[in-house]
This record gives structure tokens, C-alpha cells and sequence, in this order.
């Protein structure tokens, strides 16, 4: 390992910009205007995340390693030149031809650097013809790439501090992003047929953080560290670990600490826990798959879902229904059939995909072996466009794009904005948690985490827990109150006018009159927003369906790190083996105890004190700053 050093890189930007590398169409790096709020123009809440995989590679690697993160052209090579033994690009199929320039820009100027191809972009059959690389990671990556590096494929996992995302805008209003990435798993035991994730992990699901009390101690790392609360939870399906969440809600209880969580969910396992044991975990929101309603899959057989998602909403748990649309039982009326069936779910949002084959899934192997697949080049297969193969009954391109924007603005002039929505579904939950729990204290109810339910108990105690996570729902329908005023001025229709004074009276009868700040800020909001919507038309008039925003470069050094095991880690341990490491270190590097102080941001008389091994000055805190100083970091085996 020693002399390696590892670069860590997504593919360059722009994103969203039709050019030789890539389409325009679909590949925006953001989720919610790319495919979820699309069409809904100034409403559409605005953001990108950050590559979190890279972050949770470079955490759990003992070789010097950087990570460069949604750079521009000029970036990526200016770092290389900093000398790199080893590329990481991460890369998914639609961006296959930014990944070869790429590697083929460091074969050129860098032929000694090794390449490293990673990401679900590593799927596709004959990658070996199109991008130059010297290894593909495959399957879960950071035991892959220790095992690369010579290290210890089953060291303990360190689960990294991420706020996303990586920029929020919303009605033009730039704010601060201040919620935590988490990473509880990767892969799905679902198969369903069309699923990259699924099929990239051999219908296997497999645990990053294997407990609940492992994702709650993420969850104090990052609330520590940056004050993250609220958490977007990157799993496929994080409630199919019933036992972990119940284990998370437990160790939430015992510290009360109501975090808050997005998540992915199938609507079978949401049945089977409860939508009250949802509301108790914190979830905010939910990503649930209905895909038709003539859904063969497994994850909605027998499910009212209708009720579900009213069921949810009312408690306040706002709902993504996603849906696919060009499956192969679709003409243009049983088409219209379903994209009515998933806006008349009245979720809060609604994403629409057309249905694509990637590459390693089922649905590819399926339609290959019909003779059923067409020329679609790799760049072309994001979703949001053409078919990718011979469809039964409609195959006009045109028609495979018209009738997806149609969908997303019939959703939009139906229910209004989604921002809307998810104020509505907040004060409504907020209002029915007060209501609920006045009720089972009254009732003599509890909650029993055996069966998940609240049930009658003859020894009542005080739910602080609850009245804790009652706060904080009435903290997230404060904030979203904000919205309520632009969603008026601007709504699209008279429904949509109508409904956002509806849902601005259930606020001032739940929460009584805005105070004067939050009016203003809502004004405020107003005002940003007729830029925002300027902006909008001109990129309409321009032939662009909204405003193309670039996510900001980040770059994050992770330097080389000491392996201890957990015995070795203790105070006492690492003062019997950092002295002579830090004085050899120092030795080499010719640097003085001032200087190291000043580097580390302690005083000298604290180096002094690990240099001499004193156990009552001296904290971990110290001597990881005494370390990073000197270019290394602590990691666990």
C-alpha cells in the first residue's frame, strides 16, 4: 500500500447538456426536476446530491485517497497531474462516453496510472471494447476495493459524515442544505425485473450497517458533527430489515432522539409494520413502487393501495409513488388507463419512467432473447425518452416522450404543486399525532414494540418519546409553511389556487397566525420566485424544458491511515504506539513541535504530551489532529 494513491472521481460536467458525451434530456444530476417534479416549472424544488458512494469508499481505505466530486473538465485533469497510481470513475450507463474520455485522457497523458472503473456504468456487456481500464468493481465496493488494495476486507465499516444535498433552491430561493446522507445497505432481494440494483447484486441485500444500533450511531456522528436531524436514507428497501428498523426505533427511544427519515419502501412491508410504526420511526417521506396498476410484482399484490397512501398522508408521512409507464400491456388507452390510476393515488408526488432495459437486468435478458431490442445507444437509456426496444403496440418515439410530459403535467394540473402536497400532508399528520396521542393517554394506550401496535396496558406511563417527535413534526410544518404563499401566487390553475388557501387556513387553525418573520420570509419567497420563473420562461423560449443548474465541485482528501484493531484503539494503547510514530514522522518531515501545534490548531505542550505518552492531557480528539497534521488518519479493522 505504500505509494499508492488513490483519485476517486465521478464523470465531468456540464450535466444536462446535450453533447457528444451525453444527452440533455433525463440527465440533469438532479433527482426531483429530472424525473419527479418535472413540469411543475417554478414549484420544482431544486437540488443535487453528491456521489455519496465515493465518500463511503475513500472513509473505509486504509490507501491515500481523494475525492473529486461532480468536476469540470479543466478540474479532473489538473488534478491528475498531481500523481495518481490509481483512477476510481464512477459512472451509470447513460454516462459511458464521458467515463471513456476520461480514461482515455489518462492513458494518454498518464499511462502509469491505473484505471478503475466502477458504478452501475460497469454493467454493460462490452465496456472492455469502449473504456480502457485496468479493473471493474463489482458488487459491494469497499470490500472490493480493500481487497484490491491488499487490506482487510472485513474491517469495520466507518459510515461517513455526507450532508446533502450538495445545493436546494426552492421558488429561487437558495438555502442551506443541512440533512445526512445515510447508506444502511446496497442491493435488493425484490428482483424485479427492470431493477439495476437488484440484478447488479444478485437479488441479494447486503448490510453496510447491520444494526439498528449501528445507523443510530451515524446518526449522532453526522447530528455531532453538523447538526444533521434529518436523514435521506439510500437503500432499496430499508424496511425490508424489519428487525434493524424496530432495533433503530429502540435506541432512538432510549436516547429520544426523534430523527427524521426519508426512505424507499415496498407497500407489502410498509402492510406488514404499520404506518404507525412509521410515524414513531420518523419517516417523512416515502418512495413506494406501484409501477401499473396491472402491476405483476410481488410488492403490490393484495395491497389496497388507495388507502395506504391516504392512510399515510394522514398521518403525516408524505408519499413518492413511482410508476413505469410502455410496459408492454400499455396502448394509448390502457396507457391514459394507468397514468389517471396513479395520479387518482393522490400522492404527494409522482415519478413517471418509461420503461428501459439496463443492461444485467431481466427485463434485458428477456426482451434480447424476443429479438425485441433496438439500436439505442448507451447514452440514450435514462428514462425519459425513446423506447429501447420494439414495444407491442406503440412504437412512434415522439409518442414515448409527449406522453411522458403529458403525465407529469396532467399530476401537476391535478393536484397542484408537490410542495403543495407535502405541506398539506405535514399539517394534516402534525394535526392527527396531537389528536392520536391525547386519544391513547386518555385510552390507556402504549406502545408495544413486540407487535408494533399501540394496545391497552394497565400501567399507562408518559410517551415522551412521542411528544418529542410531535415537536418535530410541528418543526417541519413550520418550515414548509413557508412555501404556502408562492404556491398561491403562482399555481397553474383555480383548483390549485384553492387548495393552497385551504391548506394555508388548516395552519393558521392548527398553528394560529403566521408570526411576522414568516410572513415575511414568505414574501420574500414570492419575490424570488418571479425571478425564478423568468428565468424559467426564458429557457423555455429557448427550447429547454426549465432552467439547467450545475451542482458545485467538491474536493475531500482523505490522507493515508493507521490500521488499529479495537483493542489497539484505547487511550492507553495508542499512547504506547503513537510516540515513536509521531517522532519518527516528525523526523522525517523535519517539522518541530511549534510548527506541528500550529498545524494540528493545539499547543505545543499538548504534542509534548503525546510525545512523552501523558495519559492526563491528552485526549483521542488530540492525537487524531497530531495525526491528520502529519498526513494520516485512524481507521478500524
Amino acid at each position: 500500500m505504500a505509494g499508492e494513491k488513490l483519485l476517486l472521481t465521478g464523470v465531468f460536467g456540464p450535466y444536462g447538456v446535450s453533447d457528444e458525451y451525453a444527452a440533455g434530456l433525463g440527465m440533469q444530476m438532479e433527482l426531483l426536476n429530472n424525473q419527479i417534479t418535472r413540469e411543475q416549472g417554478v414549484h420544482s424544488p431544486r437540488q443535487s446530491y453528491w456521489t455519496f458512494p465515493l465518500y463511503l469508499l475513500a472513509e473505509n481505505l486504509a490507501v491515500s485517497s481523494t475525492v473529486l466530486d461532480f468536476p469540470s473538465w479543466r478540474e479532473f485533469t489538473r488534478e491528475l497531474k498531481k500523481g495518481y497510481t490509481h483512477v476510481g470513475i464512477n459512472f451509470i450507463v447513460p454516462n459511458v462516453m464521458k467515463a471513456r474520455r476520461m480514461a482515455e485522457h489518462i492513458r494518454r497523458h498518464h499511462p502509469a496510472t491505473k484505471i478503475i472503473l466502477g458504478g452501475y456504468g460497469t454493467t454493460i456487456p462490452d465496456l472492455e471494447t469502449i473504456v480502457p481500464h485496468d479493473a471493474k468493481c463489482r458488487g459491494e465496493g469497499v470490500r472490493w476495493l480493500r481487497e484490491y488494495f491488499g487490506e482487510d476486507p472485513a474491517a469495520p465499516l466507518r459510515h461517513p459524515v455526507i450532508i446533502g444535498p450538495a445545493y436546494e433552491r426552492i421558488y429561487g430561493f437558495s438555502g442551506k442544505p443541512s440533512g445526512g446522507i445515510l447508506m444502511p445497505g446496497v442491493g435488493c432481494e425484490n428482483g424485479c425485473k427492470f431493477c439495476v440494483t437488484s440484478h447488479n447484486f444478485n437479488k441479494q441485500y447486503l448490510p453496510l450497517l447491520r444494526t439498528g444500533g449501528d445507523i443510530f450511531t451515524a446518526c449522532r456522528r453526522m447530528e455531532t458533527a453538523v447538526g444533521a436531524r434529518g436523514f435521506s436514507v439510500m437503500d432499496e428497501n430499508f424496511l425490508k430489515n424489519p428487525q434493524r428498523a424496530r432495533e433503530l426505533l429502540e435506541v432512538m427511544t432510549e436516547h429520544n432522539k426523534p430523527y427524521v427519515f426519508d426512505i424507499f419502501s415496498s407497500a407489502e412491508v410498509i402492510a406488514t409494520v404499520g404506518v404507525d410504526f412509521l410515524v414513531r420511526l420518523g419517516v417523512h417521506l416515502v418512495w413506494i413502487g406501484v409501477e401499473s396498476k396491472r402491476s405483476s410484482f410481488e410488492k403490490t399484490k393484495g395491497i389496497d393501495l388507495s388507502a395506504l397512501i391516504a392512510e399515510l398522508r394522514a398521518k403525516g408521512i408524505a408519499v413518492n409513488a413511482s410508476a413505469i409507464l410502455f410496459q408492454d400491456h400499455h396502448d394509448e388507452q390502457t396507457l391514459r388507463e394507468d397514468i389517471d390510476y396513479v395520479i387518482g393515488l393522490d400522492s404527494d408526488l409522482v415519478q413517471f419512467m418509461n420503461y428501459t432495459p439496463l443492461p444485467a437486468t431481466a427485463l434485458t435478458a428477456e426482451l434480447s432473447a424476443e429479438g425485441r431490442l433496438n439500436d439505442t445507444p448507451y447514452r440514450f437509456l435514462h428514462g425519459a425518452g425513446g423506447l429501447a426496444f420494439v414495444h407491442p403496440h406503440i412504437n412512434d418515439r415522439r409518442k414515448h416522450v409527449r406522453y411522458l410530459r403529458e403525465a407529469f403535467r396532467r399530476k401537476y394540473l391535478a393536484h397542484g404543486p408537490g410542495v403543495l402536497s407535502m405541506a398539506q400532508t405535514a399539517i394534516a399528520g402534525y394535526r392527527r399525532a396531537v389528536a392520536d396521542h391525547a386519544r391513547r393517554m386518555r385510552d390507556g394506550l402504549a406502545w408495544n414494540p413486540a407487535t408494533l401496535r399501540y394496545e391497552r396496558t394497565d400501567t399507562p406511563v408518559r410517551d415522551e418519546f412521542m411528544e418529542s417527535r410531535i415537536r418535530m413534526m410541528r418543526k417541519i410544518a413550520t418550515n414548509i409553511r413557508l412555501v404556502l404563499t408562492a404556491a398561491r401566487v403562482y399555481a397553474p390553475n383555480g383548483a390549485a389556487r384553492k387548495k393552497a388557501k385551504a391548506v394555508a387556513r388548516d395552519f393558521t387553525e392548527t398553528l394560529g397566525p403566521a408570526p411576522l418573520p414568516a410572513r415575511l420570509a414568505s414574501l420574500a419567497l414570492v419575490a424570488t420566485a418571479a425571478v425564478e420563473w423568468l428565468r424559467t420562461r426564458a429557457a423555455r423560449l429557448a427550447g429547454r424544458e426549465s432552467v439547467i443548474y450545475q451542482p458545485p465541485s467538491k474536493r475531500v482528501e482523505y490522507p493515508r491511515a493507521i490500521s488499529l484493531t479495537k483493542e489497539h484503539a484505547t487511550m492507553r494503547a495508542l499512547l504506547d504506539m503513537v510516540p515513536e510514530f509521531v517522532l519518527g514522522a516528525m523526523a522525517r518531515r523535519n517539522i518541530s513541535v511549534r510548527a506541528l501545534a500550529r498545524r494540528a490548531g493545539i499547543s505545543p505542550a499538548l504534542v509534548r504530551g503525546i510525545v512523552a505518552g501523558r495519559r492526563h492531557d491528552v485526549t483521542a480528539h488530540t492525537i487524531e489532529a497530531v495525526l491528520a497534521a502529519l498526513g494520516y488518519r485512524i481507521v478500524l479493522e
